[in-house]
C-alpha cells in the first residue's frame, strides 16, 4: 500500500460526487470542444442507421455481451485451478490438474488459449507452486494418519513434480523450494523428540527429500552417481551468496538431522553413499555475515513461536561436521552405487523440457540463465538421435526457441551463432524459422535483409504463411517504406486471387492451392498498426485494400483508429469510431480503456480540479466501463497510477486506483512497480523509507518478477541519491539475475562513487564495463547514453584517475572507446 504522508495535498472545496458515472462517449465527447464530423480519406461515410451519441453511449452499456468478445471462447484454466487450489481441495485440485493438464502443448499451459487475466498468473507458476505445497501438505497429513506411504492414494511429492516436469512446468525455484519445506518439516519433527531416520511417518519424507534433490539442480542431474553430487553440493554450499537457497538449507538440516542420528537404518542404504557425499561437503560451507542472517530469518519464519530455535540451529548448520553414522559402507553397498533405475530421458523430453526454460529464460530477461541453456543443449544437438526422422521436428523447434530468445533479449550475434549452427547441423529452415529470422530485422531495422530472407524463402519453395506476410508488411511500412508495403500487400491479394481462379474441385493438386494464405484481418491490423504516428494518413489505403476482400474490422481494428483520432485531437472522428463499434455489435474491450484514459489525460480536463475531484473523476471511469461488464486491464491501472502520479501528484488518487486493482486480483507487475519507486526518488524530499518498504513488499510477494527498467531505476534512483551500498547492492542483483543493466544506470553509479571518492571502485567499474567481466559479465543494454558515459569517464581519466593506479589503462580504455564509437 501506498504511504499517505509522503503526499501534499492541497486544501479543497467541498465536491459533490456524480449520481452515476459518465458513459465511454461522454468522455470523449468532452475532449474538446464540438467540431464539424470528418471521415477518413477513402473511406466509406458511415450507415445512415448509425445512432446518435446518445444511442450510441446507451447502445454500449446495454448491447448484450457477444462471442466476437477475443475472450469468449477461451477457458480459464489457471484461475479455475487457482479457486480449487485456494478451497484446499486437494482432490479436486489434482483431479482436475490431471484432466486438462496432459500435455506440454495442450490448451491449459498455451498462453494463446489463456484468456488474458490467466495469462500473467501461469506464466509466474505461482499456481504450480501452490499446488505443489498443497498436495505436499495433504501428502503429509495422510502419512502420520495412515503410517505408511503405501496406503495413500494421493501422489507424493516426487510424483507431483513428476507430471511438472513431463510437462515442462517444473523450475529449480519450484524444487528448491519445496526441498526447503520438507527439510524444515523433518526439524520440526526432531524438535519433538521423532528420531527422523526410523520413525515411520518421516522416513518417507527423507525418501522424498533425497529423490527430489536432484530435481533442483542446474542444468539437470540425470546420472545419479554419487560423485557427480558430491561435486554439485560443493559447489552449492562454497559459493559465495548472501541469500543462500532452500536448495542449501536443506542440504545443511539433513546434515544436521544425520550429525544427530545414532544408527542408519538399513532399508535406506541404497542412499547411504550420496548422504554419504553430502557429508564430505557440507563442513566446508563458506557464509558470509549475511548469509548467515539470511538463514536464521528464513528458519524464523517457517517455524512457529522459534520451535527450532533459530539462531542456535544456524549456528551449528554453519559448523556441521561429518556424521558418523554414515562412515562405515556395508560391502554390498557398492552394488548399489547407482539408485533406482530409472528411465533416460529422451531426447523429445529434452526438447520439450529446454524449450520451456528458454522461453521461461526469455520472459524473465534472464541474459545469463539462456547462455548457460544453449550450453547445456549442446550435448543434445551432438548427440545422432537428435537427427533422426522422429526426433529432428523437436530438435528444430529447440533452435527456434534460442533464435527467437536471443533476438528478443537483443543478441543479434549469439542468434547468428544458433542460425549457423543449426544449418551445419544439417537442418533447413521452415517458414517458422524463416519468420524468426525476418522479425528480427525489426529489431535492427535492416528492411533490406529482411527482403533477403524473403527471397530465400521463396526461392527453397517454402510457401509463405499468414505471419510471414505480416512479419514482411510491418517490416516494410514501420520504417517508412510505404511504397513497398503497400506493394507487398497487393502481392499478397494478387497470389490469393491467383490461387483462387485455378482451383479446379476435380483436380486432385487442390492442396497446393489451399496453402496459399488470404488476406485476412490479421494482415490488415498489421499494416494499420504499422502505420499509426506521423503515418496515419495512410491507413485509408489500408482499409480500402481490405474492402477488395470483404474484411471486416474486429475490436482491435477499432482501438487503433480510435488511438490515431484521439492522438490527432479528432474527438468528433473517435465519437464516430465508438458509434460504428456499437452498430456493429463490437464491444470495447480493456484496450479501449486504456486509449481513452490515455487521451483524457493527455488533455487540461484534471488540471482545474481539485485532487478529491480528480479522483472521483478517475474511479468514476472505471466504474463506467465495468458498468458494460469488462474488466480494466494491469495496463490501464499503470496508466492511471503513471499520469495521476507525474502529472497530477496526486498520490491519494494513485491509491485509490492500486487499492482497486488489488481487490479486483489483478497483480502488481514490474512497471507498476517501477513507477511508484520513481515517484518517491524523484519526490522533494525523496522519500527513500517508502522505496525501502515498497521494496520488502516485493520480495515478501510470491512468484514475483522484475525486469531490466526497475533494476535500472533502482540502481539510478539510489545513485542519485548517493547511497553507495543500496547502489551497488542492486547493481550486483542484476549481475546474479542475469539482468543487463543500461548505460544510463551505468553513469549513475560512477557518478555515485566519484562523488564519494570511490576511485578504485570507479576504475574498476569502467574496466568491467570495457571488458564485460566483474559485474558487468553478462554486457550491456542498449546505446543510449553510452557516448556521454565514455565522455564523462574521459574527463574523469583527464583528471580524478589521472594520477591513480588505473589511471593510464582507464585513459587507455576511453581512447579505445572513443575510437570504435566515432566521438
Amino acid at each position: 500500500m501506498i504511504s499517505t504522508r509522503y503526499s501534499r495535498p492541497r486544501p479543497k472545496p467541498a465536491t459533490t460526487t456524480p449520481t452515476r458515472p459518465e458513459s465511454l462517449y461522454d468522455y470523449v465527447a468532452a475532449k474538446t470542444t464540438p467540431q464539424p464530423a470528418r471521415r477518413p480519406r477513402n473511406t466509406p461515410a458511415p450507415s445512415n442507421t448509425v445512432p446518435d451519441a446518445q444511442h450510441a453511449s446507451s447502445s454500449i452499456h446495454s448491447s448484450p455481451r457477444t462471442n466476437s468478445k477475443p475472450d469468449a471462447h477461451l477457458v480459464s484454466y489457471t484461475s479455475n485451478l487457482q479457486e480449487l487450489v485456494s478451497k484446499k481441495d486437494a482432490n479436486a485440485a489434482w483431479s482436475y490438474f490431471c484432466a486438462h493438464y496432459t500435455a506440454p502443448d495442450c490448451s491449459a499451459l498455451d498462453p494463446a488459449c489463456l484468456p488474458f487475466i490467466d495469462v500473467p498468473k501461469h506464466k509466474s507458476r505461482l499456481v504450480y507452486t501452490e499446488l505443489l505445497s498443497l498436495m505436499t501438505r495433504h501428502w503429509i497429513q495422510q502419512l502420520e494418519s495412515l503410517g505408511s506411504p503405501e496406503n495413500i492414494a494421493s501422489p507424493s511429492p516426487c510424483d507431483v513434480l513428476q507430471a511438472f516436469d513431463r510437462l515442462a512446468i517444473s523450475s529449480p525455484s519450484i524444487t528448491s523450494s519445496l526441498a526447503f519445506s520438507l527439510a524444515i518439516h523433518l526439524q520440526l519433527a526432531a524438535a519433538k523428540g521423532l528420531d527422523v531416520l526410523h520413525d515411520p511417518t518421516t522416513k518417507p519424507v527423507l525418501v522424498q527429500l533425497i529423490e527430489l534433490w536432484p530435481l533442483c539442480f542446474f542444468p539437470r542431474w540425470e546420472t545419479k552417481d554419487h560423485k557427480a553430487f558430491q561435486s554439485r553440493c560443493a559447489a552449492l554450499v562454497r559459493a559465495p551468496t548472501q541469500k543462500p537457497s532452500g536448495l542449501v538449507i536443506s542440504l545443511l538440516l539433513v546434515q544436521d538431522l544425520l550429525c544427530r542420528a545414532k544408527s542408519f537404518p538399513p532399508d535406506l542404504e541404497q542412499y547411504r553413499l550420496h548422504l554419504r557425499a553430502l557429508s564430505r561437503t557440507t563442513p566446508f560451507a563458506q557464509f558470509s555475515g549475511a548469509a548467515v542472517r539470511h538463514i536464521e530469518m528464513r528458519l524464523k519464519s517457517e517455524s512457529p513461536d522459534d520451535a527450532l530455535g533459530s539462531a542456535q540451529l544456524t549456528a551449528k548448520l554453519c559448523n556441521l561436521r561429518s556424521a558418523s553414522v554414515l562412515v562405515n559402507v556395508p560391502a554390498n553397498a557398492t552394488l548399489k552405487d547407482q539408485n533406482r533405475p530409472v528411465a533416460p530421458e529422451t531426447v523429445e523430453q529434452k526438447t520439450k523440457r529446454l524449450v520451456a526454460y528458454v522461453s521461461h529464460a526469455a520472459d524473465k530477461q534472464n541474459l545469463d540463465n539462456l547462455e548457460r541453456l544453449w550450453t547445456e543443449a549442446q550435448d543434445l544437438f551432438a548427440d545422432e538421435e537428435s537427427r533422426t526422422t522422429d526426433n529432428a521436428p523437436s530438435t528444430l523447434r529447440l533452435y527456434e526457441a534460442f533464435l527467437s530468445a536471443f533476438f528478443q533479449l537483443r543478441r543479434p550475434q549469439s542468434g547468428l551463432q544458433v542460425w549457423n549452427s543449426m544449418l551445419n547441423s544439417g537442418f533447413e529452415p521452415t517458414v517458422r524459422t524463416w519468420n524468426i529470422m525476418m522479425k528480427s530485422c525489426h529489431i535492427s531495422r535492416d528492411i533490406n535483409i529482411m527482403e533477403s530472407m524473403w527471397q530465400r524463402m521463396r526461392n527453397s519453395g517454402l510457401q509463405p504463411d499468414v505471419v510471414s506476410w505480416s512479419t514482411r508488411i510491418y517490416g516494410h511500412l514501420r520504417v517508412g517504406d510505404i511504397r513497398e508495403g503497400m506493394s507487398a500487400l497487393d502481392e499478397m491479394g494478387r497470389e490469393w486471387f491467383a490461387s483462387q481462379n485455378k482451383r479446379n474441385p476435380k483436380s486432385a493438386a487442390t492442396n497446393i492451392t489451399a496453402e496459399i494464405p488470404a488476406p485476412n484481418i490479421a494482415i490488415m491490423n498489421t499494416a494499420v498498426s504499422a502505420l499509426r504516428g506521423s503515418r496515419a494518413h495512410h491507413i485509408p489505403n489500408v482499409l480500402a485494400w481490405s474492402r477488395s476482400f470483404n474484411i471486416e474490422a474486429d475490436v482491435d481494428t477499432y482501438n487503433m483508429l480510435l488511438a490515431v483520432a484521439l492522438n490527432g485531437g479528432q474527438a468528433a472522428d473517435a465519437a464516430s469510431i465508438l458509434k460504428r463499434m456499437a452498430a456493429s455489435n463490437i464491444e470495447p474491450n480493456s484496450s479501449t480503456f486504456t486509449i481513452l484514459v490515455n487521451s483524457m489525460l493527455s488533455t487540461t480536463m484534471l488540471n482545474d480540479l481539485t485532487k478529491m475531484e480528480q479522483e472521483a473523476k478517475i474511479m468514476g471511469l472505471i466504474s463506467s466501463f465495468e458498468e458494460c461488464g469488462l474488466k480494466v486491464d494491469v495496463q490501464g491501472y499503470a496508466l492511471l497510477i503513471d499520469r495521476m502520479l507525474k502529472e497530477h501528484e496526486n498520490l491519494a488518487a494513485a491509491q485509490s486506483v492500486l487499492g482497486h486493482m488489488m481487490a479486483r486480483g489483478v497483480q502488481c507487475t514490474p512497471h507498476i512497480y517501477t513507477i511508484l519507486m520513481t515517484h518517491y526518488f524523484d519526490a522533494n524530499p525523496p522519500a527513500l523509507f517508502a522505496a525501502d518498504a515498497l521494496w520488502n513488499d516485493i520480495q515478501k510477494t510470491k512468484g514475483h518478477t522484475l525486469d531490466v527498467i526497475f533494476y535500472d531505476r533502482m540502481v539510478e534512483g539510489f545513485a542519485r541519491h548517493g547511497d553507495v551500498g543500496r547502489t551497488m547492492a542492486f547493481l550486483n542483483r542484476m549481475s546474479k539475475e542475469g539482468k543487463r543493466p543500461g548505460w544510463l544506470a551505468m553513469m549513475a553509479v560512477v557518478q555515485c562513487l566519484a562523488r564519494n571518492n570511490e576511485w578504485d571502485r570507479v576504475a574498476q567499474i569502467v574496466i568491467d564495463c570495457h571488458k564485460q567481466e566483474g559485474l558487468l559479465s553478462v554486457g550491456l543494454r542498449g546505446k543510449k547514453g553510452q557516448k556521454d558515459f565514455w565522455y564523462y569517464v574521459g574527463k574523469l581519466a583527464d583528471n580524478e584517475l589521472y594520477d591513480s593506479e588505473h589511471g593510464k589503462e582507464i585513459f587507455a580504455i576511453v581512447e579505445a572507446q572513443r575510437e570504435a564509437l566515432g566521438m
